[in-house]
């Protein structure tokens, strides 16, 4: 439908290392490219030219829990070798990075968040669909969102270029430096500390411990949850034109009249009960 329509499509398969994958990083990365240009195939074959994602959600098998972790650090580094992969192709690329499988917004999340979130920005993925996502994809939490938010403003504050700004020679900064002994007043860090420093939002703690405490002591989650009400309360929808609005529904209401229902499967049979005694195996004696 979407490829009818010319909307563009993220192809994103679940590339599972060492259980539908190979557990080695080449092996998986093959597989997973495989995938991805089967499903760019199908797009280009029912409407030629329909933008496509070169995407994916992969993630390691947890041998001791049977669990999928899509932080792990197998698949972000399968994630930074598709991404790489689908570049070399001309085409955009996504990947579920900036994500935790915690349970909840704690450290693992955050540790999870940044580091992926890091490399996604160092591989130049275009759409990151993470932020916001916890407990293996299970979960969009608001509060989490709003923290995200503050990481990918950090991020793209990273991914800056790094030029000159007056600083060279230095022997000025210097000299100013040595007449005040600090640089806090002087008409260089006046002129530039605005663009170069980015200063986050009361969600981060930037508070000494004394001011922390008389601002409430207020931990991460309060923080969190405290914005994301506020944004929710002053939320204002935007005013869209009454045609096109009227349009969208009608698509909408449309798709749901005639949706087809998936084709049933037939259950796979029951294991039949052995009829013939199983062979005894016969011990031989040393």
């Amino acid at each position: 439908d979407c490829a009818e329509w010319g909307i563009p499509m993220e192809i994103v398969p679940v590339t599972l290392m060492g259980l539908i994958a190979p557990v080695t990083l080449v092996g998986a990365a093959v597989f997973h490219t495989v995938d991805t240009l089967a499903g760019i195939v199908m797009a280009q074959i029912v409407k030629p030219g329909v933008p496509v994602l070169f995407g994916g959600a992969p993630a390691a098998f947890h041998m001791g829990e049977a669990t999928s972790p899509m932080a792990a650090v197998e698949a972000m580094r399968l994630d930074t070798i598709y991404a790489a992969i689908g570049k070399q192709l001309g085409l955009p690329t996504q990947a579920y990075m900036a994500l935790s499988d915690s349970k909840f917004l704690d450290a693992q999340a955050g540790a999870e968040s940044f580091g992926s979130g890091l490399l996604a920005a160092l591989a130049g993925v275009n759409s990151v669909s993470g932020p916001g996502l916890l407990d293996y994809v299970m979960v969009f939490s608001l509060p989490k969102l709003v923290f995200d938010n503050e990481l990918c403003g950090q991020l793209h504050h990273f991914l800056r270029d790094v030029t000159p700004l007056e600083d060279l020679p230095t022997i000025d900064l210097v000299r100013a430096q040595l007449a005040e002994e600090h640089m806090v007043t002087a008409n260089h860090t006046l002129k530039y500390w605005q663009q170069q420093l980015y200063l986050p939002s009361t969600v981060y703690d930037r508070k000494n411990r004394e001011n922390w405490e008389q601002a409430g002591s207020k931990k991460l989650w309060a923080r969190v949850v405290a914005e994301a009400e506020a944004r929710l309360a002053a939320y204002e929808p935007l005013a869209t034109e009454p045609t096109i609005d009227r349009e969208m529904r009608r698509l909408i209401q449309t798709g749901m009249e005639t949706a087809r229902p998936l084709p049933t499967i037939t259950p796979a049979p029951k294991p039949q009960p052995r009829t013939t005694p199983r062979r005894q195996r016969r011990r031989r004696r040393t």
